[in-house]
C-alpha cells in the first residue's frame, strides 16, 4: 500500500499550478469584461459610469482631544475594575464608533481611516487588560 498523502514540494507544485490557472481565468475573465463594458459605451454613449466607492469617507472622524480619549481610556479601567468584562462594554456601548476608533489610534493599536470598529475594539480590549495586569503588577511590588 503506498502513500495516500502527496508529499509537499508536490502539494506545492500542485497548488502552484492551480494558482496559476485561476489567475490566468480571472485575468481572461477581466478582460472580457472591459471588452463588453467598451462595446456597450459605443452603443449607448450616454449610459452612466459607475459610481466609484466612497471607502475613504465610511466613518467620520472624532472631534475629541488626545485628553479627552485620554480621560475615556481611564473610564474602561475604572469600569473593569469595578465590573469586569461588564464595565468594558458598557462603556464601549456609549461611546460613538468615530470615538471608539480614535482612541484605539491614540492607543497605537489602530489607523485612523483603515480600522474597523471591530478591530478598533478589540485593540482597546487589549490594552486595557495590559493596563489592568500592570497596575496589579505595580501594587504587588509595592511601587
Amino acid at each position: 500500500m503506498g502513500n495516500e498523502f502527496p508529499q509537499p514540494s508536490e502539494e506545492i507544485e500542485r497548488l502552484t499550478s492551480e494558482i496559476e490557472s485561476l489567475r490566468d481565468d480571472m485575468q481572461m475573465a477581466l478582460r472580457k469584461l472591459a471588452q463588453m463594458e467598451k462595446r456597450l459605451r459605443t452603443v449607448f454613449p450616454n449610459l452612466p459610469k459607475k459610481p466609484k466607492s466612497a471607502r475613504g469617507d465610511a466613518h467620520q472622524l472624532s472631534t475629541k482631544t488626545e485628553e479627552q480619549l485620554q480621560e475615556d481610556f481611564q473610564r474602561f479601567i475604572k469600569a473593569v475594575e469595578e465590573s469586569g468584562p461588564r464595565g468594558f462594554d458598557s462603556v464601549i456601548s456609549s461611546l460613538p464608533q468615530e470615538d471608539v476608533i480614535a482612541l484605539a489610534v491614540e492607543l497605537g493599536v489602530g489607523q485612523k481611516k483603515r480600522t474597523s470598529l471591530t478591530k478598533a475594539i478589540d485593540g482597546i480590549r487589549k490594552r486595557v487588560q495590559e493596563r489592568m495586569m500592570l497596575g496589579h503588577t505595580r501594587r504587588t511590588n509595592g511601587v
